[in-house]
């Protein structure tokens, strides 16, 4: 697998691919390429010199790795960056069937460090991305939002496939513990998340709920300037977590009754999904893929973050009602086991139609596919 940004230890894309290589591992071996070793979320320098399954890539190494594999998979963004676009670009071109993952929408490029580009580059790029796709064996789409807006934007998927998000260790169902009064906020602090609505939030919300918001990035000083102005009772009711590493994320779960996804633009979104798993009602904004994974009242609640004043009255309804919340939330955990279920079904299926499988390439005949499309999409 081809990966590119952030680290490995950081942030929903890379976590992707370790679980989509740890749920296959039975069956098949992986070996993760990646150009980045640290960014402000992580730094995984020293777990890469400890890893074989980890190499930190160079072209040359890239290009003579990838005619060797079975398979390659490609993770790539709206960001071009340039490992997985190389790999995008050039793999295809060795013969070996390559599974093209796109992880973000095309309104991601005017949020990302293309935002400061002309429109007229942006476009540009978007149809080198095109022609990018045309000759992979499987170009994934996260969600069916997803696939709407890749084709919107001249990019043809050949499938839908939600990346596997799994259930943490030990109880799922979020545990009763005295009066709802948490809502939580985990991912970057970035204008594409949304944290730029986090003052505004903070303001509406606090006289009556508390806050924890888990993350960083280039909003942070502005995060903690609109805390710092709250008057000094509700400053209290703010918690700044900063950047919290994957394995604590069940604490950070337990710790709320709800969780704002603001996002401008999410593909897939793990933490709407990790939250349900954990039983953690989920407020969302309708931002692509999150529209297929929370359905309005039965597995969370769409709301609108520009307007604060409904979203705290929506809060006040649901704190009354236990037996509502109890349901969303039985009905929410139920839905993303499924999707687990089913995301570890389709994979396992178009890996099998991919690669073989089973006692090792010394044993199987290896067959090599012609880059054409298995699946078209209606």
């Amino acid at each position: 697998m081809v990966h590119d940004y952030p680290p490995l230890s950081g942030g929903g894309l890379a976590l992707a691919a370790l679980d989509l290589a740890a749920l296959l591992a039975d069956r098949y071996e992986f070996r993760i390429v990646s150009a980045r070793s640290r960014d402000h979320f992580a730094d995984d320098r020293g777990r890469l010199r400890a890893a074989s399954t980890w190499l930190c890539a160079s072209p040359w190494r890239l290009l003579r790795w990838a005619p060797d594999a079975d398979l390659v998979v490609v993770h790539w963004t709206f960001s071009f960056r340039w490992l997985s676009t190389l790999a995008a670009a050039v793999v295809p071109l060795t013969g070996c069937p390559t599974v093209l993952i796109i992880h973000t929408a095309p309104e991601h490029a005017r949020h990302n460090r293309l935002r400061v580009l002309p429109d007229w580059v942006r476009r540009l790029l978007l149809g080198l991305a095109a022609r990018l796709t045309r000759r992979h064996s499987c170009v994934a789409a996260l969600s069916h939002a997803h696939a709407l807006e890749l084709r919107d934007a001249g990019i043809r998927p050949t499938h839908v496939l939600p990346l596997p998000v799994r259930p943490a260790d030990g109880p799922g169902v979020h545990r009763a513990r005295g009066p709802v009064g948490v809502v939580g906020f985990a991912g970057e602090l970035s204008v594409l998340k949304g944290a730029d609505l986090l003052p505004g939030l903070m303001a509406a919300l606090t006289p009556r709920w508390r806050m924890r918001i888990a993350g960083a990035g280039p909003l942070s000083g502005a995060v903690l300037k609109a805390v710092d102005a709250l008057p000094s009772a509700r400053r209290q009711r703010v918690c700044l977590l900063g950047a919290v590493a994957p394995e604590h994320m069940p604490s950070f779960y337990r710790s709320v009754d709800f969780l704002l996804v603001v996002s401008r633009t999410e593909s897939q979104c793990r933490v709407a999904l990790e939250a349900m798993l954990a039983g953690v009602v989920v407020l969302a904004g309708r931002a692509g893929g999150l529209t297929d994974i929370v359905v309005d009242g039965k597995t969370g609640f769409l709301v609108d973050p520009a307007r604060p004043a409904e979203l705290r009255a929506l809060l006040d309804r649901l704190s009354a009602d236990r037996a509502v919340l109890d349901r969303v939330r039985r009905t929410a955990r139920a839905s993303a086991l499924a999707a687990f279920e089913a995301s570890r079904a389709d994979w396992s299926r178009l890996l099998m139609e991919l690669v073989p499988s089973g006692a090792g390439r010394e044993n199987l005949p290896y067959r090599r596919l012609s880059h054409k499309r298995h699946q078209t999409l209606p």
